[in-house]
């Protein structure tokens, strides 16, 4: 038999029967969290009783269900955008990182002071929702300090990618380079590396065909600041540039990260510079499994190759003696140190 919550999703439930489960409180505090948006939505002349009834709630109740990520985004964005909440609870809710950048942009510049730095230092959502930035400034509590750090934000995000191709003409590439990788630098500090995992480097079909469109417009130098500048789409996209110079700036920027690296010393459509520059990342080559991707990718020039090789566990030396598809000065390599008691 369904369950009163049950009936209520399924829109089973009459107008008397909802009022009555909001004014009594006829289930359980952890299922009226969930039942008050399902109703309010249903039928919104219950708003009130809602309200009302949100406010009798134990607090603990509300901080359990609006820290959860389970809570479905769009219940998070309406209790956030419609209900009165405790200091407690609305704090939860806005830490919670499934909360929407949208209902973060709607609710920025009537917040409560004492909740602006939860939104002012929400990084991931202003670079997901860049007008939260200009609703945050519309907001008259917002001290100075905050105000500072959104006009830091608003000079980053309105910065243009690339510099128009005649301003570069004259200018060396080295010197475009550290300029770009400068103001990289200042991005990171401000707001953090890419959070990147491996199944977000699948790339996205349309966003690669309007990077391609962008990058296809570009000059070399445009292309260096792009590549050190640029989000990761754009990196993916100017590593297998053919131009020396532009694949080896995607390596040099302050942006790229482990799990990026990770995956272009797979590739073997880079030039050897690409893979070569990966192999002197001090920090990239903690990773055992960036340095056994390398060892394995008949791309790798065979100076870092050999290098790399003496790293390597004796249980993948025996797979590297018989890996085909390594260089044969690789497989000598391995028995040889397979055979010397490594």
């Amino acid at each position: 038999m369904p369950s009163i919550l049950d009936r209520l999703r399924a829109g089973e439930a009459n107008l008397e029967t909802q009022r009555r489960i909001l004014q009594n409180a006829l289930l359980p505090d952890e299922d009226l969290m969930e039942a008050i948006p399902i109703l309010v939505r249903q039928n919104d002349v219950l708003f009130q009783d809602a309200q009302t009834l949100l406010g009798d709630l134990n607090e603990a109740t509300q901080i359990a269900y609006f820290e959860n990520t389970d809570t479905p985004p769009e219940d998070l964005s309406f209790y956030l955008e419609r209900f009165q909440l405790a200091s407690e609870p609305k704090t939860s809710l806005l830490l919670n990182p499934m909360i929407s950048a949208g209902s973060l942009k709607r609710v920025a510049s009537t917040l409560a002071e004492q909740f602006l730095d939860l939104v002012v230092n929400n990084q991931v959502k202003i670079l997901e929702e860049p007008e939260i930035v200009q609703a945050l400034q519309a907001n008259p509590a917002l001290s100075i300090t905050q105000e500072q750090k959104l006009d830091d934000y608003e000079r980053l995000l309105l910065k243009d990618l690339v510099s128009p191709a005649e301003e570069l003409e004259n200018r060396s590439i080295k010197e475009i380079e550290q300029e770009a990788i400068e103001e990289a630098k200042d991005w990171v500090k401000t707001f953090g590396t890419d959070k990147v995992t491996k199944k977000e480097l699948t790339p996205d079909p349309d966003e690669s065909e309007s990077v391609l469109k962008q990058v296809s417009k570009m000059t070399v130098p445009q292309k260096v600041q792009a590549a050190i500048k640029g989000k990761r789409e754009m990196r993916s996209t100017l590593v297998r540039d053919t131009n020396k110079l532009v694949c080896s700036a995607v390596i040099r920027s302050p942006r790229m990260t482990e799990a990026e690296a990770e995956s272009y010393a797979a590739l073997r459509n880079v030039q050897t510079d690409v893979l070569r520059l990966i192999s002197m990342n001090r920090e990239w080559m903690k990773s055992y499994k960036i340095v056994m991707i390398l060892v394995k990718n008949p791309r790798t020039p065979i100076g870092v190759s050999t290098r790399l090789i003496r790293r390597v566990s004796r249980k993948d030396l025996r797979l590297l003696k018989m890996n085909r598809g390594i260089p044969e000065v690789l497989r000598v390599t391995a028995r040889r140190m397979l055979s010397s008691g490594k």
